[in-house]
């Protein structure tokens, strides 16, 4: 009785460590004692790390081998936040991968991940496609093509039509005769030269495309498009005039994302200034196109409000 009880105990522990039905019926068929045994894996794949080795000790719980089934992967693709709203599971996505050029593979979005990265705003989402011939490696970079969004027809303008102060969105539509309407509207998807137009413009109407100013907060849009509005209903009211004044000077700097420009110029007469370096807002981008740092310049420029002196015309002397 003793005996049968160590065998069935012995039984147990070789159950435990997951060896086969099959072994272990042919080590009791055997009917003799092993020092070692077969450890098989149980499913099949590529082994990815490889840490025992022969005459290692090792202790429950130990990573000895690491596999995986290749036969069918997973890519992790970012969607901007702005776009997740667009993706389900089970949409259908074409993947194509740099190290096979001219070819892609398709899958579907098995998983959309609950969390956001707050450093790049986008959303974690998981693709399951399958790998005939073991073609995709793990870590493998990929592009991921999701076709989203409506099946219809929709209007659409150029991103570069719209005016953005943050908290609304203008675009100038076209009334003729030199006339323009400030309209807001709604936007829908886009992508990296148009944007979809949800509300606020009608098909076939014209809207500007590019402007030669900046605006860049809620006042100066407003300011900016009361202008259009009082030249639309109030034609016979002329704009106050501006004094225009001149200088020259040295370019130090251009930011092109301002607007700006940094010059060191010589005493102004009529504006008893004497010489300093100083900033001056550019009237359009178009003003420093052919300037570079380090010219010598003639400016002229006008106060277009309090402290924000303007210049509408630079030539550069060489």
């Amino acid at each position: 009785a003793a005996m049968r009880q160590l065998a069935d105990a012995s039984l147990m522990r070789l159950r435990n460590w997951d060896i086969s039905e099959e072994q272990i019926k042919a080590l009791a068929a055997g009917g003799e004692a092993k020092r070692t045994m077969t450890y098989r894996s149980p499913g099949g794949g590529v082994v990815l790390e490889k840490k025992a080795i022969a005459g290692m000790r090792f202790s429950p719980g130990e990573t000895l081998y690491q596999f995986a089934d290749v036969s069918s992967v997973w890519v992790l693709a970012d969607v901007f936040e702005a776009d997740i709203g667009l993706v389900k599971t089970g949409q259908k996505v074409k993947v194509a991968i740099n190290a096979y050029p001219g070819k892609t593979f398709e899958g579907t979005i098995a998983y959309i991940y609950p969390t956001l990265s707050t450093a790049t705003r986008t959303v974690p989402v998981r693709i399951e496609l399958a790998n005939p011939g073991g073609l995709l490696k793990p870590a493998m970079y990929a592009d991921v093509d999701m076709a989203v969004g409506a099946s219809g027809k929709v209007a659409t303008v150029p991103v570069s039509a719209v005016i953005d102060s943050g908290t609304r969105q203008i675009v100038l539509v076209q009334k003729g005769e030199g006339r323009f309407e400030p309209r807001e509207v709604k936007l829908g998807a886009r992508n990296d030269d148009n944007v979809a137009i949800r509300e606020g413009l009608n098909e076939g109407e014209r809207v500007v495309v590019a402007a030669n100013f900046l605006i860049d907060a809620e006042s100066n849009l407003k300011a900016a498009l009361g202008g259009f509005s009082d030249a639309a209903t109030k034609p016979e009211q002329a704009p106050a005039k501006q004094v225009s004044h001149q200088a020259t000077g040295t370019l130090d700097a251009i930011d092109a994302a301002a607007g700006t420009v940094t010059i060191t110029h010589a005493p102004v007469a009529s504006l008893k200034w004497p010489g300093m370096t100083m900033d001056f807002v550019l009237a359009n981008q178009g003003l420093v196109a052919n300037v570079k740092p380090g010219t010598h310049v003639a400016i002229e420029f006008v106060e277009r409000k309090p402290g924000e002196w303007v210049i509408t015309k630079i030539d550069g002397k060489h």
